[in-house]
């Protein structure tokens, strides 16, 4: 579930560019942004991005647009981020309430105690992965789940970057393959697909790259050595401190199941965050914990006071102004999104790619191509999975390929290529919960570039293929040859 609102992805009537201007336009502002956070170094990429959007702005004149006509499609863009940034203010108090009550430290508690260090990235993998099934919610998996995890693996000494990729990769297993996620269902619904047909079809690529990054995950984890935080003296000064400094009962375990049953019963989001919220904040003043400073640090972060120099440095964070950079990225990146969507550069180039998709292998590869266009020019997952789903539909009928088989290449590279565009909604999101950039974790989520191969394994070799009767193409093609 990306957080964002459902609109009508297709652009108001204008002049198309040129296919060479339409490049030019897509090419030179990312390269903008790429050249500022990789080559300068700006971090949060925020100046990058506005010099991007500006740049795109100027490129867009010549084509007939007024400046009018593209503050329009800024506007419209950033309307479809007003329910991730809700989510986002949720999950910055979330935080700091869930570290007060207990709940955050008691989950990193037991962490240590259960988890092999050798294992701790496919654990993590595995336990977001079923949460986010579970929830239908990458956000949520992350923002709570997501944030306890990364400071088990801080513990032991990981690094940051390997743990967010771990954490990454299972709970886009879920928002990709939950009944309950807003993006399972959006996309099936755009594709005119049965809901759980397009989840079986969904099987064929994210259940084997699933299998391929467990595996990945072990090996990463038996291969990179703890260091001298994860030692068993360090280790135990850990646990002490955590013993003394909370109340890790059962008890710091009611938000997260609250979380999990509310969310698979398909309550909305922010209502189930605000229960979340209310039920840690009342946690933590039977606890004891002063309504006054409560009240701080759910506006500027929990600071944690325990023995342990390490933990209070992990510990301390939250807060609604921590999210307040990430929101100011949001709203900096959307704005691009909108300048090229409604000087309809993206269709020009999705038009282009959809020219001389003439085979399986072709149509499945230039629909993964137009996914990530779209990612790379607008941020949004959603619109990801939309605009092809509806550009291909027609494509995908004439060479009478099931729809499923449409629904589900958007899902492989929509959903769970977002997170790896660093100027994506959720990327930003990533950055703003657990603190590490696209950059750093994107190498480590495993899941989200494997899939996409068996996207085009399947294409190629006709596993998992179903023509519109229902039949398999790869069946088909043998019985062709057959009678040849």
């Amino acid at each position: 579930m990306s957080g964002l609102n459902n609109q009508n992805p297709e652009a108001k009537a204008g002049p198309k560019p040129g296919l060479l201007w339409a490049v030019l336009c897509f090419l030179l502002p990312v390269g903008v942004i790429l050249y500022g956070t990789v080559v300068v170094g700006v971090r949060p990429p925020v100046l990058p991005l506005l010099a991007a959007v500006a740049l795109a702005g100027m490129m867009c004149l010549p084509i007939g647009y007024k400046w009018k006509d593209l503050q329009d499609g800024m506007l419209e863009s950033l309307g479809r981020v007003q329910l991730a940034v809700a989510i986002l203010v949720m999950v910055g108090m979330i935080i700091s309430a869930w570290l007060a009550s207990g709940t955050i430290p008691a989950i990193i508690y037991w962490g240590l105690k259960l988890i092999a260090p050798e294992y701790f990235f496919a654990s993590a993998f595995l336990l977001c992965a079923v949460a986010s099934v579970a929830t239908g919610t990458s956000f949520g998996t992350m923002g709570t789940i997501g944030v306890a995890l990364l400071g088990v693996g801080g513990v032991m000494g990981f690094s940051p970057a390997m743990t967010v990729g771990a954490i990454v990769s299972g709970a886009y297993f879920g928002d990709k393959m939950s009944p309950v996620s807003d993006s399972t269902n959006i996309t099936a619904t755009i594709c005119e697909t049965p809901l759980f047909t397009h989840i079986s079809s969904m099987m064929w690529t994210t259940i084997p790259a699933a299998i391929v990054a467990f595996i990945g995950f072990i090996i990463l984890g038996s291969t990179h050595s703890v260091a001298g935080a994860g030692s068993m003296e360090s280790l135990a000064g850990i646990l002490s401190g955590l013993e003394k400094g909370f109340n890790l009962s059962p008890v710091a375990f009611i938000p997260p199941v609250l979380m999990i049953v509310l969310a698979y019963r398909r309550y909305p989001v922010l209502p189930v965050m605000g229960v979340c919220l209310a039920s840690a904040l009342i946690i933590a003043l039977v606890q004891g914990a002063p309504l006054d400073v409560l009240a701080k640090q759910l506006t500027t972060g929990f600071k944690a006071s325990t023995e342990s120099a390490q933990l209070n440095k992990l510990l301390s964070r939250g807060g609604l102004m921590s999210v307040m950079p990430t929101i100011l990225l949001l709203t900096s990146g959307m704005a691009f999104g909108g300048i090229l969507e409604r000087a309809r550069v993206l269709e020009v180039l999705l038009d282009a790619m959809l020219h001389g998709s003439k085979s399986p292998v072709r149509l499945v590869a230039a629909t993964l191509g137009s996914a990530y266009i779209i990612l790379l020019g607008t941020g949004s997952q959603m619109l990801a999975a939309i605009i092809p789903g509806r550009a291909f539909l027609s494509e995908y009928d004439r060479q009478e390929l099931d729809r499923s088989v449409l629904s589900r290449t958007c899902e492989d590279a929509g959903t769970l290529g977002c997170p790896l565009v660093p100027w994506s909604v959720h990327a930003f999101y990533i950055m703003g919960v657990l603190g590490v950039s696209a950059f750093e974790f994107a190498p480590y989520a495993l899941l989200n570039w494997v899939v996409p191969v068996f996207s085009i394994l399947c294409a190629a070799t006709g596993f998992g293929m179903r023509r519109r009767d229902g039949s398999s193409v790869r069946a088909a093609a043998k019985l062709q040859t057959e009678n040849v």
